[in-house]
């Protein structure tokens, strides 16, 4: 493959022999999309060479993977309008699929844009993929669900939790695989490994709090309050935000910053994070102790019901707050029983629908059809 580089515009170099797979991922609030279709392409053939559009301006992690990409800005990071924005978009698109000419075009987010509707007008002879993550908040965003036409195919990521998933898309029709991570068990690195790749003690318990922005040693704040609850356990403290660690004004902080994380996460005896859809699954799946805080403020994600799920089944924690006094107890449990429990997470676990879900890409590059 051709080292990893970054073309907006002329025409797509590449292996004129292989068939090619348009990955376009949405502007979420994390890496989620960008993941999922990152899992994706790493298990599509040789014969198959994945390309990359993107929203997300942490797109440049993509190179790291060998594979050539695009940053298309999206209307809040232009301050734009969503109407002045979606021409625009919409030009831009068609551009791209002309000229990197996928037969495949995949699309991971909850919101199709206006305008891959007349891309798919435009490049009718390519196939297109909607990969649209469930567990929507009831009642919520049904109306995206007639956009269904725009695609020949619904490639939905299970989730552990889907149980408890009573959204609009729970009853929509779609190609359904297992829970998508990019990380597997296997991608793991030792205890000592990881310790040493990020930087941390080799001696010692160590807790990752991944909670966003907020200040070290404000225990009034969640970042704070749970990094207290972790020291007062004995547990050294990592965080993921490297200006968060800097705000420390004791030791036992570090930050820590790599992508994947998860490779690493055998570093780590506790984690407490949200309760996203990478971050929920990386965690179950890969073993390791959890307390989660589901964010309460997404628009769609229902990260309350999915984190409920896993403490109802016995698996993690969930808590609403980690200034409520129950964290501290939370942290007490996990830290002597949590391996034990994350246990039957790891049991139930029907393994990863990358793969799954790359056949079915596969198949389409192959002229398949769809639904």
């Amino acid at each position: 493959m051709s080292s990893p580089s970054q073309h907006p515009s002329g025409s797509a170099p590449g292996h004129a022999d292989r068939d090619r797979v348009l990955f376009m991922s949405s502007n979420g609030a994390g890496m989620g999309h960008l993941t999922r279709l990152l899992a994706y392409a790493a298990h599509l053939p040789d014969s198959i060479e994945p390309y990359v559009l993107s929203l997300s301006q942490a797109v440049p992690v993509v190179a790291e993977f060998g594979y050539r990409y695009e940053y298309l800005p999206s209307h809040g990071a232009l301050g734009m309008t969503s109407a002045l924005w979606q021409p625009l978009f919409q030009e831009r698109l068609i551009e791209i699929v002309d000229r990197v000419a996928p037969k495949v075009v995949v699309f991971d987010g909850t919101h199709p844009y206006r305008g891959i509707d007349a891309a798919r007008e435009a490049f009718s002879d390519a196939r297109w993929v909607w990969s649209r993550r469930g567990m929507w908040k009831p009642g919520r965003n049904a109306d995206q669900l007639a956009k269904s036409a725009w695609f020949d195919e619904v490639i939905e990521p299970g989730d552990l939790a889907a149980e408890a998933d009573h959204g609009a898309s729970a009853s929509a029709p779609a190609y359904r695989v297992g829970p998508v991570t990019l990380t597997g068990p296997e991608e793991m690195v030792s205890r000592a490994e990881a310790r040493a790749a990020l930087g941390l003690p080799v001696e010692g318990r160590m807790g990752l709090v991944s909670l966003g922005a907020g200040n070290i040693n404000d225990t009034a704040g969640e970042l704070g309050a749970a990094a207290a609850a972790l020291r007062d356990q004995g547990c050294a403290v990592a965080v993921t935000e490297v200006a968060i660690a800097e705000q420390a004004s004791g030791g036992g902080v570090y930050a820590v910053r790599a992508y994947p994380l998860a490779r690493y996460f055998r570093a780590f005896d506790l984690v407490v994070t949200a309760a996203g859809y990478n971050s929920f699954h990386e965690v179950l799946r890969l073993g390791v102790p959890a307390i989660f805080v589901p964010n309460t403020e997404t628009s769609l994600d229902d990260q309350v019901a999915r984190a409920s799920y896993a403490d109802q089944q016995g698996w993690a924690r969930t808590v609403t707050s980690a200034t409520e006094p129950d964290f501290a107890e939370a942290v007490r449990l996990m830290l002597a029983h949590g391996a034990d429990m994350v246990a039957g997470a790891v049991a139930a676990d029907p393994g990863n629908g990358a793969a799954d879900a790359a056949t079915r890409i596969v198949s389409l590059v192959a002229g398949g059809d769809g639904r």
